[in-house]
């Protein structure tokens, strides 16, 4: 059990160095005295982060023993989890220039990793998917640089490591969140996919069960009722997700969630109004919500109408409203 545990946090620790390291020069920019961060804290980080990145090497074109650079390694991943993916989607979730990206991809096709092809309905626009090579490329250097971060991992203590862990994550969705305070465009909201699905059941569990003592079981919906899964994606994190559902012939809509570390973005807004279009691109004129209040303040822009009194739900009230097809697009 203990040898278990380590090797699952050796893989969190190397997927967050890996995350990290990709945007560093980003990172050293967003510590700064502004915010409330001391100039002693925002220095000692920068160093910290600056000796990471040279004890394990990760400017080399082996990164962690992986046999791949670490941009490389990053395009892989992400073609890996998320399929074909358009040219300006890399640029936008990896923050790599045009040109560079354009360079990297250029060389990984060479070397049979991945696949070019243009947009039919548009030339200038470019996908790129992952092929066979590509993907035993990316799964052995996964496994090499487990390997590599484990030897490392093995000479602290258990508890050590788990701090690692969380300090390294925690940082992440700093970073994050300073950088979607200034620019949102990175949120991508889409029907999850088979891939994301656990991630996404995950940040249900976490707010519902976690936050509002909801009962675990009670999160999934039932498979009878049909149901579709959105969330709000940044990169390979999901920070949201909301269902919908037939039940009674009405549809329902449900499982509101955002990550609580990046909440007051927006993201709930655009996942709502995200899954409220779809639904009524069906034909439907009218979608059910049991909402707590401050769903249901959120709710009011979309001119929602209470239509029976609040219940409790596990010890908090929960209201039922409706949102009507024609309020929603006036």
């Amino acid at each position: 059990m203990v040898h278990y545990r380590k090797r699952r946090t050796c893989i969190n620790v190397k997927h967050q160095i890996l995350q990290y390291t990709s945007q560093c020069s980003i990172i050293l920019l967003i510590i700064s005295t502004k915010g409330g961060v001391s100039l002693n804290k925002a220095g000692t980080v920068r160093k910290e982060l600056r000796l990471i990145i040279r004890e394990l090497g990760l400017l080399n074109h082996n990164c962690l023993n992986s046999g791949l650079t670490l941009a490389q390694a990053h395009i892989l991943s992400y073609l890996k989890q998320n399929g074909i993916v358009g040219f300006n989607e890399l640029v936008m979730q990896l923050g790599i220039d045009k040109a560079s990206l354009s360079r990297m991809i250029n060389k990984l096709e060479t070397k049979g990793f991945v696949k070019i092809e243009k947009s039919h309905s548009d030339k200038r626009m470019k996908y790129i998917s992952i092929l066979s090579l590509g993907m035993e490329a990316i799964i052995n250097g996964d496994c090499e640089s487990n390997k590599f971060i484990n030897q490392i991992l093995d000479l602290g203590h258990e508890n050590v490591n788990d701090s690692i862990a969380k300090s390294f994550r925690e940082f992440r969705i700093l970073a994050l969140k300073s950088n979607l305070i200034k620019d949102n465009s990175r949120i991508k909201i889409e029907k999850v996919s088979p891939n994301y699905m656990d991630d996404s059941i995950r940040v249900a569990t976490q707010v519902f069960t976690y936050e509002q003592n909801i009962p675990e079981k009670l999160i999934r919906v039932n498979e009878d009722l049909s149901p579709i899964w959105w969330c709000a994606r940044v990169g390979e994190d999901i920070i949201g997700v909301i269902a919908g559902w037939i039940e009674n012939n009405q549809w329902h809509l449900g499982r509101f969630a955002v990550d609580r570390r990046l909440r007051s973005l927006g993201i709930g807004k655009k996942m709502v109004t995200f899954s409220l279009n779809e639904i009524f691109n069906l034909d439907v004129e009218k979608v059910f919500i049991e909402a707590r209040d401050i769903t249901v303040r959120m709710l009011e822009q979309f001119s929602c109408e209470v239509v029976g009194e609040a219940i409790d739900f596990y010890g908090e009230p929960v209201t039922p409203i409706t949102i009507k097809k024609c309020d929603f697009i006036n």
